[in-house]
């Protein structure tokens, strides 16, 4: 693909961003992220201790957390963690994890989908209401299991990549290469999510290859959104400004941030999907 073609693709989902105000649905979008974020969090934690020490993953979800929140929330979530009970075997906490991220993540994906359909133009359907509404709710639990599952994976393998680098620190000079790999490791399991996320969720048929392009922008978008957040949390003093507000202030916006990013990305992904079906159309009609 042409330099000029990556220009006009971008500028592109930009001004389809815009004309869909979709400010408006990130934000609601990251509310539901909000309040969905204690129940992955109990799920994480639950699920990944029956192959990890819980200790591990709260090692590893803490390690992820650092530089976007505050210290005083970070001995709050660290609270958090360690009250949690330990999880040898499957137990009352893993179901009530799964039930909480169900509930309040299937909100997320619900969301998402209205978005998804009045992107892609999708006709309001005028079945059964009742029958509509269990197709969205299978649909976002069925998302809402792979999720779980993504993250529970994401969660072990980054506590593996953490214990590891620990571990051989004393013997490998090059050890540290290996805690990076949790970070390539977190941003495949999101570019599989949202693979997932386009093919299913939205009621129109998706390519593969568009929606792994998207997914890719989408998840890489995320990444540096983080790190962006560390870099202006460490060199901002946020608590002088805002108060006891400005130790929340890096949660919000790194969630805030990562609503815009996914909705510009699921433009990008109709966008794209478009500029290669005109290649298509132009392909056939001159041959």
């Amino acid at each position: 693909m042409k330099a000029g073609n990556v220009k006009e693709l971008a500028v592109s989902t930009l001004k389809s961003w815009r004309n869909h105000r979709s400010m408006t649905d990130s934000a609601a979008l990251s509310f539901y992220i909000l309040l969905s974020l204690p129940a992955i969090l109990l799920f994480s934690v639950s699920m990944g201790s029956l192959f990890l020490g819980s200790g591990q993953v709260q090692d590893s979800i803490l390690e992820y957390m650092g530089g976007v929140v505050d210290n005083s929330v970070m001995g709050g979530l660290k609270a958090f963690l360690t009250n949690m009970p330990e999880t040898g075997s499957l137990s009352l906490s893993a179901l009530t994890g799964l039930l909480l991220l169900i509930w309040s993540a299937g909100n997320v994906f619900r969301q998402f989908k209205k978005y998804l359909d009045r992107i892609w133009k999708v006709p309001m359907s005028k079945g059964n209401f009742a029958r509509n509404f269990l197709e969205d709710t299978l649909f976002s639990l069925i998302t809402v299991v792979v999720f779980g599952g993504l993250i529970m994976v994401s969660t072990v393998l980054e506590a593996l990549m953490l214990t590891s680098s620990r571990l051989l620190h004393t013997f490998l000079p090059f050890s540290g290469i290996i805690q990076y790999a949790g970070t390539v490791t977190a941003f495949i399991v999101l570019v599989m999510l949202f693979v997932f996320i386009y093919l299913v969720l939205p009621d129109v048929d998706v390519t593969l290859m568009c929606a792994i392009a998207g997914s890719t922008v989408t998840a890489f978008l995320i990444t540096i959104g983080k790190y962006a957040v560390v870099f202006y949390m460490k060199y901002s003093d946020l608590t002088s400004v805002y108060g006891i507000i400005g130790s929340v202030i890096g949660l919000l916006l790194w969630i805030y941030y990562s609503s815009i990013v996914i909705t510009i990305g699921a433009e990008f992904t109709k966008v794209y999907s478009q500029y290669l079906s005109d290649i298509n159309v132009n392909h056939t009609m001159t041959s």
